[in-house]
């Protein structure tokens, strides 16, 4: 439990006399205790807050390493403060005009955090990115694959979909010859759903993970290709991309992003796929069908 000295107490007055019941906001993790329908920062980095109609948000001076460049920014952007304290300042989407009045009680907490801002901002930090591959009874296939991947610096996950006894061989020469990949056998074929699912769960597991390239084990890599698709992929604007093309998918059209030429496609070849994180979390489990 959080310590109850005179800071916690007050801001738990002011939360309690001021927002509706069950009203979301976000806060530092130990509030749960008190208000159970709160978004604690820890999950900050796997939710879109444009999705989610936050009013308040709870800002604790000394809890910044669990904040995100962007959760900063939708601060500024969005709201204004409308309590503070030593400890703890309250931030409101929607101030009144006599909200902001108030306010003015405790300026001096509240402007010197927003003359501070900056230093709560982190270093941008090298994405980190994974590589997903599901592989059935193709181990030749597989070998080659990784062959292309070995001066890779990104964590190589393959998800053996239940091959044959037949190939037990084969893949163990594989595990043994790239033995920094790691490796998940299912125990029988599930299909191909199951193992993506498997595998996207495994690296949402990690929470500096941003990015994750899925390739089937038959895919040829080109020199360039992890190049340009780092020169096109956006979190926001461009979450899921593939660097490869196949009919029939229909182009909608055509353009340039980053003076790489790109078709932008309502579906593509399940071959590759590089997504986001984020996208990955609203969209995990794929759904599968009854066979």
């Amino acid at each position: 439990m959080y310590p109850k000295d005179k800071y916690w107490s007050s801001l738990v007055t002011f939360l309690i006399e001021n927002l509706p019941n069950g009203e979301a906001f976000i806060d530092p993790e130990v509030l749960l205790y008190e208000f159970p329908m709160v978004f604690p920062y820890q999950i900050l980095k796997d939710i879109n807050l444009s999705n989610y109609n936050i009013e308040y948000i709870v800002f604790h001076r000394h809890l910044y390493e669990d904040l995100t460049n962007d959760y900063l920014d939708f601060i500024q952007s969005n709201f204004k403060p409308v309590w503070g304290n030593y400890l703890f300042v309250v931030y409101k989407r929607n101030r009144s005009p006599k909200e902001k009045i108030k306010a003015l009680k405790y300026i001096l907490y509240t402007s010197i955090l927003e003359l501070n801002f900056n230093k709560y901002y982190k270093p941008m930090k090298e994405e980190k990115t994974g590589i997903l591959i599901t592989t059935y009874n193709r181990p030749d296939y597989l070998y080659q694959l990784l062959l292309s991947l070995v001066d890779r610096k990104e964590e190589i996950l393959v998800v053996n979909d239940g091959s044959d006894f037949k190939f037990s061989i084969d893949y163990q020469k594989i595990k043994d010859k790239f033995s920094t990949v790691t490796y998940i056998d299912n125990p029988k074929n599930m299909g191909l759903v199951f193992s993506l699912n498997t595998g996207f769960s495994y690296f949402l597991s990690d929470p500096d993970l941003n990015w994750v390239h899925y390739f089937q084990d038959d895919v040829m890599i080109h020199d360039d290709f992890f190049i340009t698709l780092d020169k096109v992929k956006n979190k926001k604007e461009y979450p899921i991309v593939t660097g490869l093309y196949r009919e029939p998918h229909k182009i909608l059209k055509k353009g340039v992003i980053n003076e790489v030429d790109v078709y932008f496609l309502h579906s593509a070849p399940a071959q590759h796929i590089l997504m986001h994180r984020q996208y990955l979390y609203n969209n995990l489990p794929i759904k599968t069908v009854a066979r």
